[in-house]
């Protein structure tokens, strides 16, 4: 099973087209985006994961709930959203694809052979919006070669492409 990991704040503010003002907006936008990630789930066999940053500002550990099938992680103080995912893309959990535009998770992805998309990629995927979707904008690996047949993928670059082929349909 595919397991989708959004990093939550980079998503919300990738996906907007006005700044974000307060904190009772961000309340809002983040209760819309579990909405719609709540949506895709219920039409979409997918383990969804969205990570946001410290949970109502200090926690001494990492916060977990549950909104409507999607698990909802808050890191814990001095720990950004970021450390969290970059510590599971090290994990090297089977059929994780995770969704940044963040240059340092994109980077350890690569690494690792864990697909990623951006948050712009995913959103045409849930708006099945596919004629403005570009395959160089969430492949994930960019310009590396290897020795081998030249039409077929590492195997690596094949399951990741498969992992997002399984979010796009």
């Amino acid at each position: 099973m595919v397991h989708i990991v959004i990093d939550g704040y980079n998503y919300i503010n990738r996906i907007r087209k006005t700044p974000i003002r307060d904190e009772a907006n961000m309340d809002a936008l983040r209760r819309t985006v579990l909405e719609r990630m709540a949506r895709y789930k219920r039409e979409r066999p997918a383990k969804i994961t969205v990570v946001f940053d410290a949970y109502g500002g200090y926690s001494p550990d990492r916060h977990r709930e549950n909104y409507r099938g999607i698990d909802v992680v808050y890191s814990r103080e001095h720990e950004t959203a970021d450390d969290v995912i970059i510590g599971w893309i090290r994990q090297g959990k089977a059929g994780l694809v995770v969704v940044t535009s963040d240059r340092a998770i994109i980077d350890e992805a690569k690494r690792a052979g864990i697909a990623f998309m951006t948050p712009i990629a995913l959103e045409s995927s849930l708006t099945a919006d596919r004629d403005n979707y570009s395959k160089d904008d969430d492949d994930g690996f960019a310009g590396r070669t290897k020795a081998g047949n030249p039409r077929k993928l590492p195997k690596k670059q094949r399951k990741a492409a498969r992992s997002i082929a399984k979010i796009k349909s």
